[in-house]
């Protein structure tokens, strides 16, 4: 009994000695456990009660310190080695563009107004399952009567409708004395269809008012140029 009475009395002893290290020790496990923020709050109290109390056993507190360190970040990577990271969901390619707006003046004065070559063109796209909506200045009227194709009665929109055999719903003629491209540009950025033109939309005195539009539109790879391969408008 006094034996066992012996060796607690040295073990007190010891843990008396040593209460500052271990001190110290319990503060920077509970730093490393809370997080980064904490383990430089504690181990800074640390290091000021060891200095205060037992300046002797800095160089221990710092051993331990550093070995309790080493074997928490490898715990750690262990950890992390071990579980496994679910799949990631697999990215969808981008909707292929099924939607055109075609600037028709631009594209009729670059088949040198040619309503029929414009019309092939426009064919083509609806066979190749495009959906159409034209654009046109209300001048194209000159055209019109010069191939002396208005009818009795007959409005441009009508006369550009029956034409090109496009439906009334997907053609829009500017009001007389009025340039399409506004219309055309303001369009294709809110409605996300893809521009077919010889235009570059960038004449400092006309197209200023839409320019962030044509700008979008650019970044999204939406303004296609046309021009004319054999006689034959096509996309480049």
């Amino acid at each position: 009994m006094k034996r066992k009475f012996g060796q607690f009395m040295s073990w007190l002893d010891v843990v008396i000695y040593n209460y500052p290290l271990i001190i110290s020790l319990a503060l920077i496990g509970f730093g490393f456990y809370f997080g980064e923020n904490a383990l430089w709050g504690t181990v800074t109290i640390s290091l000021c009660l060891l200095l205060y109390t037992d300046p002797d056993k800095i160089v221990v507190l710092v051993v331990y310190a550093f070995s309790f360190f080493l074997m928490h970040r490898g715990y750690r990577k262990i950890r992390q080695g071990l579980e496994v990271e679910p799949p990631s969901a697999p990215v969808a390619p981008p909707s292929p563009v099924t939607n055109l707006a075609i600037d028709g003046n631009n594209l009729l004065g670059l088949a040198k107004w040619d309503l029929i070559a414009l019309k092939r063109f426009t064919d083509e796209l609806r066979q190749d399952g495009f959906t159409l909506h034209l654009f046109f200045d209300h001048s194209v009227y000159r055209t019109l009567k010069e191939n002396d194709l208005l009818q009795p009665n007959e409005t441009v929109p009508m006369a550009v409708s029956r034409v090109l055999d496009v439906d009334r719903h997907m053609l829009t003629v500017s009001k007389k004395g009025h340039k399409a491209d506004a219309l055309l540009i303001r369009f294709a950025d809110r409605n996300d269809f893809m521009v077919l033109s010889n235009d570059r939309f960038n004449k400092a005195n006309e197209d200023f008012l839409y320019q962030k539009a044509v700008s979008r539109l650019g970044r999204k790879g939406f303004l296609k140029r046309v021009g004319l391969l054999q006689g034959e408008l096509t996309i480049l």
